[in-house]
């Protein structure tokens, strides 16, 4: 039997080949990355070398290539005594009917972002196990076990397949050169490490900036210190942090609150001393028939 060394695959290559076929993928490459819009078919998060390619993208390389998926379970676990469910799915793209990708993708209760949720403060009744810990903002939240987690089936399931689709699809045309799945959603996660939804004005001045040469100052601070600065931040500048633009909404509604409810007091004062000046007017034109002498 004979041995089968790299150097005898190679000798068997058609190098030209091969060339052509790199030049097209590299042209694929090209076209995907000029036709895909970031924020929405991929996203790009700090200290990570490559984008993250999201569903939408994924979606619409397949219509480039006219590909279809189809899924099939590897293993499947549903719980609803214990709470615990898992989903094993592999994707399969057909072109034409016939498969050229393949891609799996898990995911089960047990992660973190379904076992826990953040909260402000933790509830008077609960028992369970809680662990506080401070954002990037500056606040103290705690993490505490999800009461609900059977409500998450339907997005535990989605999530496996979603990742089982991104695996498959950066198979195509090697677009794992030019993008990442590992933190595919990594935005679901954010939004709930930072969410801001149930912000009070209290939370909002107590935020901290993490850059710039007001890094680790407050809100609250800042808006006294530098009002152009904040004015930059939440209205001028397009990649201000959500959460900071939204501190700075529920800040600036409040100091315009404050300042109507000053002009609305001085109004009033006003229109009190402006009456008074008129009563006094009339008392002192005002002559009693009753107290006129009589001849």
């Amino acid at each position: 039997m004979n041995e089968v060394n790299a150097l005898s695959i190679i000798e068997t290559v058609d190098i030209d080949n091969i060339s052509n076929t790199m030049n097209k993928i590299a042209q694929m490459q090209a076209v995907v990355q000029k036709t895909l819009k970031q924020g929405h078919d991929f996203g790009e998060v700090p200290g990570t070398s490559k984008p993250t390619l999201l569903k939408p993208g994924g979606e619409k390389i397949c219509m480039l290539f006219g590909l279809n998926p189809e899924y099939e379970f590897l293993q499947v676990t549903e719980d609803y005594d214990k709470e615990f469910f898992s989903y094993n799915i592999r994707c399969t793209l057909f072109r034409n009917g016939q498969p050229v990708a393949q891609g799996v993708g898990s995911c089960n209760s047990k992660e973190k972002k379904y076992r826990y949720i953040n909260v402000d403060t933790i509830p008077e009744n609960y028992m369970g196990a809680s662990e506080s810990y401070t954002d990037k903002y500056g606040r103290t939240k705690y993490k505490i076990n999800n009461p609900d987690i059977c409500s998450l089936v339907n997005t535990i399931l989605k999530m496996a397949k979603k990742r089982a689709f991104i695996d498959a699809v950066l198979q195509v045309a090697s677009l794992s050169e030019v993008f990442t799945q590992d933190l595919e959603d990594m935005g679901d996660l954010i939004q709930q490490e930072t969410d801001n939804s149930t912000m009070t004005l209290e939370q909002a001045t107590a935020i901290k900036l993490s850059f710039g040469k007001y890094k680790g100052t407050t809100l609250g601070e800042l808006v006294k210190q530098d009002g152009q600065y904040c004015d930059w931040l939440f209205s001028k500048n397009e990649k201000t942090d959500p959460v900071i633009k939204k501190a700075l909404g529920i800040i600036l509604k409040a100091i315009q609150e404050a300042k109507s409810k000053e002009t609305d007091k001085a109004i009033e004062e006003v229109k009190q001393e402006e009456k008074t000046e008129n009563e006094i007017k009339e008392e002192q034109e005002y002559v009693d028939p009753f107290n006129e002498t009589i001849e």
